[in-house]
């Protein structure tokens, strides 16, 4: 997942958080695309001896976090980012966070299911250091990291660093899947009203054809109501 692109704005996680909501297991992703070469990068973790099918494997797996300067390291119960971790029913997880940065980050944090369950924050700025805590998890899910600063790189973008999760399943369904499906079925809807009112097509069939794939989308959707 592209998590974060543009230049012009301060991250934005929300359709992301959604989206992991809706039990889509997703690794954090992100590329420089038109904008300043290396403004935007992707780590991923690739034991062993290093090659392009490595690189790869680790970033379909997860086992990546993105950055525009700050390291940023997520451990839960010892596990890494891309790791999904099996409990029977509930249990208690720790999480640990470790970070070193070039430029001062005032808020480190562990997130939940796109909640904020443990949060570090530093008014004069921080570029190291580590943020632990303990979580109790009833139900599926997934954790991860963030770190945010108000200080602006070369190119005037918010300093910032994202993990991908570590899942944990523990056979209990996750209570924020619903709305999250809702979310995005709502969303598709809008987009399909475009497409019969306002979208230019060359012929009907085209118009049909594009409708399909957003229907197909809808029903996977609807499916997690």
């Amino acid at each position: 997942f592209n998590l974060f692109d543009p230049y012009w704005m301060d991250p934005e996680y929300d359709v992301y958080y959604r989206l992991l909501n809706a039990g889509i297991r997703l690794p954090a992703s992100t590329g420089t695309d038109w904008f300043v070469c290396s403004g935007n990068r992707v780590y991923a973790h690739a034991p062993g001896a290093f090659s392009y099918a490595s690189w790869l494997e680790a970033l379909h797996a997860g086992r990546t976090f993105i950055t525009n300067g700050p390291a940023l390291f997520l451990t839960v119960n010892g596990a890494a980012p891309g790791a999904s971790l099996e409990l029977d029913g509930r249990g208690v997880l720790h999480c640990g966070v470790r970070w070193a940065s070039h430029y001062n980050l005032n808020a480190v944090e562990v997130i939940a299911d796109g909640q904020v369950v443990g949060r570090e924050a530093f008014a004069s700025g921080s570029r190291a250091g580590v943020v632990e805590c303990d979580l109790d998890v009833r139900h599926d899910g997934w954790i991860a990291a963030r770190a945010s600063g108000v200080a602006r790189d070369n190119y005037g973008q918010a300093v910032y660093a994202h993990t991908s999760p570590v899942y944990v399943q523990t056979g209990v369904v996750n209570p924020r899947r619903a709305a999250a499906g809702r979310f995005f079925v709502d969303a598709i809807d809008r987009s399909l009203a475009w497409i019969a009112t306002k979208g230019r097509y060359h012929t009907d069939k085209q118009r049909d054809d594009v409708a399909a794939l957003f229907r197909a989308g809808r029903a996977r959707f609807e499916a997690l109501r």
